[in-house]
């Protein structure tokens, strides 16, 4: 009776963590969802986005190779519409708050001359833990039209070309978006 609970209360646990990251659908494939508090104070949910290409950036205020990746953030934002595409900055470390990520972004802007106008917002713990990869940021992860991940890695990406001082190894995001896109 012990052994039987036990194995009851271990498929439950399974299946709420499975449930409460993506689900299945009709189609057999796994749905996602997440929910964040972007900087103006409005919640930002995944399935609001449902038929665009979501691209789930993964940083944290204090990462270098998070600011590396925002001009190339940039260059796919400016190179696709809103009806294709959108972008989601969600800083994950639970320490900082929606003001220290505004200030970032106004500090950034200045900086840098580039005005980051996609989505910011903050991670309460959950997105991070659900699709973090490698527990390392950047994480990038895309996610298609019907809300499916359909791609996920940690490190600096580029847009088309490797930037100059970017490892040549550098994964492009163009060939995958162009070919969700389509």
């Amino acid at each position: 009776m012990k052994k039987e609970l036990v194995i009851l209360i271990i498929i439950l646990s399974s299946l709420f963590s499975f449930l409460s990251g993506c689900f299945d659908t009709s189609e057999s494939v796994d749905v996602c969802e997440f929910v964040f508090t972007a900087v103006d104070g409005s919640q930002i949910r995944l399935s609001d986005y449902r038929g665009k290409v979501v691209i789930l950036d993964m940083w944290a205020t204090w990462c270098n190779p998070c600011h590396a990746v925002m001009p190339e953030l940039k260059k796919i934002y400016d190179n696709y519409t809103r009806d294709q595409l959108e972008i989601m900055s969600v800083d994950i470390d639970l320490g900082e708050s929606l003001e220290l990520i505004q200030s970032f972004i106004e500090w950034f802007e200045n900086q840098y001359d580039i005005e980051l106008n996609w989505i910011f917002g903050r991670d309460d713990g959950s997105i991070s833990e659900k699709y973090m990869n490698e527990s390392a940021i950047p994480t990038l992860a895309v996610f298609d039209q019907k809300g499916r991940m359909y791609y996920r890695k940690a490190g600096v990406h580029a847009f088309k070309e490797i930037p100059s001082g970017f490892p040549k190894n550098t994964p492009t995001l163009a060939p995958i978006l162009d070919e969700l896109i389509s």
